[in-house]
């Protein structure tokens, strides 16, 4: 598996747990536990910022990946 497969596979499994946690927190709000909720967030908070530099890799293979199919032509 290439790496910018790798990164495109931790990327959704990030985005599935944000998403996942999110919506914890959400029903944990809505229970009153606030600070269940409260801990989601922080958490959630802290896997978006992985997201992005996952984002930015991504972005960086891609543009590494057009380079060199241009060079190779």
């Amino acid at each position: 598996m290439s790496s910018f497969e790798e990164l495109k596979g931790k990327h959704h499994i990030f985005q599935f747990y944000v998403a996942k946690a999110e919506a914890r927190a959400a029903k944990a709000a809505e229970d009153r536990d606030f600070e269940l909720a409260d801990l989601l967030g922080s958490l959630s908070s802290i896997v978006r910022e992985d997201i992005q530099v996952l984002e930015d890799a991504i972005a960086d293979e891609q543009f590494e990946g057009e380079g060199a199919s241009v060079a190779a032509r």
